[in-house]
């Protein structure tokens, strides 16, 4: 007798433990899905983030056709707003990674940006990923705001433009 009551225990723990597993998934969804939003009506976005402390001194400062998107250091993300079709973005240090990404209408795509080992500076590499590594990521990054072209030490190519332009003035 005691060993049926024993086996009935057993019996209904077991199939509570995947309901519970059922039920943490489905939430950690709804808070993965609250971090992304959908795209406005008629546009796609692609989100980049960076999880990893490597090159922690280097920003994975993310450019499309020479503009800035946004910046990007170690524990952030940011969602970038697009049109639908193809898009080249950039990062660099010592070298340059580009990626191509096809964004279609309502669509998310995912870039990690890692840094890896380079001779003298880290290289940064943006890489597609899929909505899993991101929602696998997701619990250590914070979203960033909207990048407003602020002028800081990393800006270097307009800091470069701004030098030639005075020194076109000065002649």
């Amino acid at each position: 007798m005691r060993m049926t009551k024993l086996m009935a225990v057993c019996a209904l723990a077991a199939l509570a433990v995947p309901s519970y597993a059922a039920a943490q998934d489905t939430k950690k969804a709804e808070k993965t899905a609250a971090a992304v939003p959908a795209p406005a009506p008629g546009m796609g976005q692609v989100v980049f983030y960076r999880s990893s402390m490597m090159g922690a001194l280097i920003s994975c400062r993310v450019h499309e056709n020479g503009e800035v998107v946004n910046k990007l250091p170690p524990g952030k993300y940011f969602i970038h707003q697009t049109t639908p079709g193809a898009h080249e973005y950039s990062v660099k240090s010592e070298a340059k990674d580009t990626i191509r990404v096809e964004v279609e209408e309502g669509e998310t795509q995912y870039v990690r940006c890692a840094i890896g080992m380079g001779i003298g500076v880290g290289r940064p590499n943006l890489s597609p990923q899929s909505r899993a590594d991101f929602d696998k990521r997701r619990k250590g990054l914070d979203l960033l705001p909207p990048y407003k072209g602020d002028k800081d030490k990393d800006d270097d190519d307009s800091d470069a433009k701004k030098g030639k332009s005075e020194k076109k003035k000065g002649k």
